[in-house]
């Protein structure tokens, strides 16, 4: 995918949280590991968290470190 922002290219990867740690991103097709935590890769600092586990697959640009995701809210 091709950044909005920069027109960079942009890497496709999964953040992920499971309410007790701080959410995270990792590059690729699967989630953060338990590995990847300890070692503290990937937080995402401006999210918060509750006691509900997820993912989202989401695309990042290195370059002016902007993410996009697809989501709805709902009423």
């Amino acid at each position: 995918m091709t950044c909005p922002f920069c027109g960079n290219n942009m890497v496709k990867g999964i953040l992920s949280g499971d309410g007790r740690s701080r959410v995270t991103w990792k590059e690729g097709e699967k989630k953060a590991g338990a590995m990847d935590k300890i070692v503290g890769s990937g937080i995402i600092t401006a999210a918060r968290h509750n006691l509900v586990s997820f993912t989202i697959e989401s695309f990042f640009c290195r370059n002016c470190k902007k993410m996009i995701f697809d989501t709805d809210v709902t009423k």
